[in-house]
């Protein structure tokens, strides 16, 4: 069973999480294209690099929007530190630590098309200031299955990253 990145859900309202999220480092490619396509391009690459390294899969696939670009991520396995990473030998791809944080996150099965992610993403920044929190970085686009699993079937998150006020 793939790993997936942890985080404990601190409260429940509705169809939104309050999760806290530990420490975590990440392996990511900037591309610039389009929100639907960028996944893709920036998959084989990903996948190459935690292969070629013996690194186990590990979910989700995250997206998110850095200025005109978009950033694409894999989750590596808990446990590892970016000081302990392979250098990659693809000059596009990096490794990232992100920090422990606290975040909104809602959840949906359905097909990958970002429409779905802003539209629920501004749903839930509205919800998420009602409540008393500070957006503090842009809305995350989290892929928790492969894709020859039935589109029907995809779990798929949007989560904020948030500070309580």
């Amino acid at each position: 069973m793939t790993q997936e990145q942890p985080y404990t859900v601190k409260r429940t309202i509705g169809d939104l999480e309050i999760r806290d999220y530990p420490a975590s480092v990440h392996a990511q490619m900037t591309l610039t294209g389009s929100a639907n396509t960028v996944g893709n391009k920036a998959f084989g690459s990903l996948v190459g690099y935690i292969s070629s390294n013996k690194i186990a899969m590990t979910s989700p696939v995250i997206q998110e929007r850095n200025e005109d670009q978009w950033n694409v991520s894999f989750v590596m396995p808990v446990g590892m530190n970016a000081s302990q990473m392979p250098q990659p030998t693809n000059s596009e791809l990096i490794i990232r630590e992100v920090p422990a944080h606290l975040a909104g996150a809602t959840t949906w099965s359905g097909s990958w098309k970002y429409a779905e992610v802003e539209k629920r993403g501004e749903e839930m920044v509205k919800q998420l200031a009602d409540l008393g929190y500070r957006v503090i970085g842009e809305p995350r686009w989290a892929r928790y299955d492969p894709p020859w699993k039935p589109w029907f079937m995809r779990r798929n998150e949007v989560i904020v990253p948030i500070v309580e006020d």
